[in-house]
Order: C-alpha cells, then structure tokens, then sequence
C-alpha cells in the first residue's frame, strides 16, 4: 500500500514535449541572416527593410533561417516553448525584455552565440549588441527557446 503511495504521488517529468525540429542552420548561418538586417530603420510595426520592430525582427529571421513562423508580437512569441538559463543559451533563442515597471514584454532580440543577440532598437535601428551589457543583463525578463 504505502509502495503505490509513494509512486501515485511521484512527479512525472515528461521528455515527450515536443518542440519543432530546426532545420540544421548553423550559428553562422543565423549571423549570416541578421546582419542583413543590420542598420535597417526602427519602425513600430515594420516588417521589411524600409523599417521593422524587435518582433517582426525575430519573425522574419525565424522564416528565413528556420522555416518557421513565429507570431506577430512579442507577448506572443513568449508564450512559445521553453525557458532557458542564461548558461544554456543556443543560437535562436529568443530573449525577452521589459524596460517599465509594468508586465507587458516590451522587446525581443535572438541570441547569434559568442554572447550577441541582434534586436531592433528604436533610436539605432538593427544592431548586434552583448547580452552581458549591464543594461541589457537587468532588463532581461526571460529567455525562450521555441526549436529544439
């Protein structure tokens, strides 16, 4: 009785969640990708290089190197796969910001490795900035990876 206590009540951790495979896209693929983008304008909605947000930013990577389709927004986007810890990063992943004291996700950025990430910013436009920046190292509300 007290064995199928003990294993009625036991966690069950699943290793059956199932994430979409990424096409094999090196991390010098992904870097070949973004800088395409890099000195493209800021633009609040913006999805080609006349302008483009942090968002559409991480969606059109994410087609163009992964074949994937992420959504639109960025709140959205952070709805997607799973957290990861700073150490674990891989290339793709994707790293959510908040600047103000509300809840709301406020920007994104995908990780390239060596420690950079390329976001959309409003006053530079594409850039390629170190996420151990101390600016950006405190305002990081989480990181996801949506393709395994």
């Amino acid at each position: 009785m007290s064995l199928f206590l003990l294993t009625a009540c036991a966690v069950q951790y699943r290793s059956d969640i199932s994430l979409p495979a990424a096409p094999s896209a090196s991390n010098a693929g992904l870097r070949k990708a973004a800088e395409k983008w890099l000195g493209t304008p800021y633009q609040y909605g913006g999805n080609d290089a006349r302008g483009i947000d942090c968002s559409g930013l991480a969606c059109r990577l994410y087609e163009e190197v992964f074949s994937y389709r992420l959504p639109r927004a960025a709140n959205d986007q952070r709805r997607l796969g799973y957290s990861v810890h700073a150490p674990y990063l891989k290339a793709g992943d994707l790293i959510f910001f908040r600047f103000a004291g509300d809840e709301r996700i406020e920007h994104v950025g995908v990780y390239l490795g060596a420690g950079e990430f390329i976001h959309a910013s409003t006053r530079r436009g594409v850039v390629i900035d170190r996420l151990d920046d101390p600016y950006y190292r405190r305002h990081v509300v989480v990181i996801k990876r949506v393709l395994r």
